[in-house]
């Protein structure tokens, strides 16, 4: 699985092919396939073995995660097993490696990020009037979905920089598409939603607002060892200090006329 910050880099390139074509920034009709079924109502499957399969990954994740609660590191696939009552060899029919369990994991939050985040850009709201998709609207979803979440950042840690080959290769492959379009619809969003941000600066304002928060959680945050950590440098906490960060950096980029301190 290539690193986070290689899928990034791969996201901008394809924004700039897209620029190159003739395209708006929204991304060709085949990058909105992923999103014609997350953003749709869903729908009652009518193949139990589907819903059975779903249920049981459902549960194999939700295992993962309480392991994962309890030491902010991976569990193996056997102890994963044991947690969701399972024997070893059905958890190897959904997931083949420990590290694409918790890169799924990881992605389930991405998912639910950039899903409101989108439909919110996109879909409007039932007398046709406008979300305000300001600093304070987005300092409201990093709280409700990363910060609010206890295992977000701690997951992120673990899966920035995952070595080659930890994940199977066509889960791999869907992981990146998925980001990527999901980077690629929002930052496209935001650029029709703020004029001044110019072609591939939506984008740009996404991945270095992400890069912030995860760097400050490495300086900031419970990572467990990091001995090159500095000690006693006059920094509030994690949370507060990222908030700062986004507001400056945010209000410089698209402009605030009420500009106030966090």
């Amino acid at each position: 699985m290539p690193p986070l910050k290689k899928i990034i880099k791969d996201a901008f390139s394809l924004h700039d092919d897209h620029h190159r074509s003739g395209e708006d920034g929204a991304g060709t009709d085949a990058s909105k396939e992923p999103f014609k079924a997350l953003l749709r109502c869903p729908k009652r499957s009518r193949a139990t073995d589907a819903a059975d399969k779903e249920a049981r990954r459902a549960s194999i994740l939700h295992a993962a995660e309480s392991l994962f609660r309890q030491t902010h590191e991976y569990a193996n696939v056997a102890e994963v097993a044991r947690a969701a009552g399972l024997a070893k060899g059905t958890v190897y029919l959904y997931f083949q490696t420990k590290e694409e369990i918790y890169l799924a994991l990881h992605m389930r939050n991405a998912e639910a990020f950039f899903t409101e985040l989108i439909a919110d850009l996109e879909c409007g709201f039932p007398h046709g009037e406008k979300k305000n998709i300001d600093f304070d609207y987005m300092r409201g979803m990093v709280a409700k979905h990363m910060f609010d979440n206890e295992l977000y950042f701690p997951l992120v840690a673990v899966c920035v920089g995952l070595p080659d080959g930890s994940v199977p290769m066509q889960s791999a492959l869907t992981f990146k598409q998925l980001l990527t379009s999901w980077l690629l619809r929002a930052g496209a969003g935001l650029e029709r939603h703020y004029p001044q941000l110019g072609a591939g600066e939506g984008l740009r304002l996404l991945n270095h607002s992400y890069a912030m928060m995860i760097g400050l959680y490495h300086l900031l945050g419970d990572v467990g060892h990091a001995p090159q950590r500095p000690t006693d440098i006059g920094l509030n906490s994690f949370r507060d200090e990222s908030m700062l960060a986004l507001s400056r950096y945010w209000y410089a980029t698209i402009g605030d006329p009420h500009r106030k301190d966090t």
